[in-house]
């Protein structure tokens, strides 16, 4: 049977962001939320509700938060045990990519009395996240009530087959924190005996070995086609090795997320890549978010210039990918997503090259849990079986494993 794939998908606890990154990304909802006059305001909109919620998955340890996620999706209209349901077509299991984020950026400084850059060194992302996986694998949740409201959750211990989740985590990097000589040797490590073999990964679960592919992140200050020799020397060591081993590489491509550096747009437009690809015209990579770009000239009109490129490069480069993670909040979303898809010169060839992603749990700034995200997607009458079978399933695995 076939999988599910959430080729867009991140796994972060508190201790994980830069917080200066993380409070500018929430900006107003923390703001509003700590003012007298707007917090009481706030909560009758339920806007603190959201903030909570995303705070309160956050809190977790990464073992917990793969188990609460699973616990509450198989209470999912769409799920029985490890099997998803969409429309007419079944999936067994969901393979979830959780992308790690570099926030190593050694240039954050803040006008406090403390104000040298935190510290977090992606080596501890890795090794919490090898620990949770192992965790997940082994147990299941269970919540035992108590009196009142109270509740227990207890571990139970279950086969690693019985698992509604394959985790296959991408492992980040922003060239610009890194000697050269550290990059080759964490890819070595990383990467050393990669094969795009699923039963391979499968085997290799929760360990070193147990990467997918290759997290980039412009708006924390990696720039995709630096001038700099030195720094340009790093990142073309990175796609060549990518692409003489088909390691997928998912790249932030919008003009949202944790954006800490003037250029992170500079850094960030597709146009950056389109150098790149003409270099590397067989690196596999996912452009996310569809180049979307919320952010309003004067404030009025919406800009859909990035998108247009993202598409260009998508309909002329055979291993350039698209996702919609973060987007299709409601159904409406996939109706324009169609009309979009329809309106290029190969629309066949497009559908066959956009991947199904949530960007959980980011997305709870904007969904209230990933089940409605899920169902949403699984429920739509705005795709065919077909069109969400290729979003979900056909075009991600071809994606990572091809």
């Amino acid at each position: 049977m076939k999988k599910f794939y959430d080729i867009h998908f991140h796994a972060l606890t508190l201790g994980h962001p830069n917080l200066l990154a993380f409070i500018q990304r929430m900006n107003w909802r923390l703001l509003l939320m700590t003012t007298p006059i707007s917090a009481p305001i706030m909560g009758f909109l339920g806007k603190d509700k959201v903030v909570k919620n995303l705070l309160g998955m956050m809190e977790n340890d990464l073992g917990n938060y793969f188990l609460i996620l699973e616990y509450y999706l198989r209470q999912s209209s769409c799920i029985q045990g490890d099997v998803v349901t969409v429309s007419g077509n079944k999936y067994k299991k969901i393979v979830l990519t959780p992308l790690i984020m570099d926030f190593g950026f050694k240039n954050i400084m803040s006008d406090t009395f403390y104000k040298l850059p935190a510290q977090k060194p992606i080596v501890e992302q890795m090794t919490d996240l090898y620990e949770a996986i192992t965790c997940y694998n082994m147990f299941d949740l269970e919540v035992v009530p108590r009196q009142g409201n109270a509740v227990n959750c207890e571990h139970v211990l279950v086969e690693k087959e019985s698992k509604l989740f394959e985790i296959y985590p991408f492992i980040s990097l922003n060239t610009s924190n890194y000697t050269l000589a550290t990059i080759e040797k964490i890819m070595a490590e990383c990467f050393g005996n990669y094969k795009p073999d699923i039963s391979v990964l499968y085997g290799n679960m929760g360990t070193v070995k147990g990467f997918a592919g290759v997290k980039l992140y412009p708006p924390l200050g990696f720039d995709p086609w630096p001038q700099d020799i030195k720094e340009q020397e790093k990142v073309r060591f990175l796609y060549q090795y990518c692409c003489n081993k088909k390691i997928p590489v998912t790249t932030h491509c919008s003009d949202g997320g944790f954006a800490i550096v003037n250029e992170a747009n500079v850094y960030t437009t597709p146009d950056k890549w389109e150098s790149v690809l003409q270099e590397y015209p067989t690196l596999k990579l996912n452009l996310a978010h569809m180049g979307a770009q919320n952010k309003k000239n004067w404030l009025v009109f919406s800009q859909s210039d990035w998108q247009t490129k993202v598409l260009r490069l998508v309909n002329s480069y055979e291993n350039v990918y698209t996702d919609f993670s973060c987007l299709a909040f409601a159904d409406s979303y996939y109706k324009d997503l169609i009309a979009l898809v329809n309106k290029q010169k190969l629309p066949h060839y497009t559908k066959q090259r956009i991947l199904f992603g949530t960007d959980f749990m980011i997305n709870l700034l904007w969904s209230p849990s990933y089940n409605q995200y899920l169902e949403t997607f699984c429920n739509t009458k705005r795709l065919c079986d077909n069109e969400k079978d290729l979003f979900c399933s056909v075009n991600p695995e071809r994606f990572l494993f091809n």
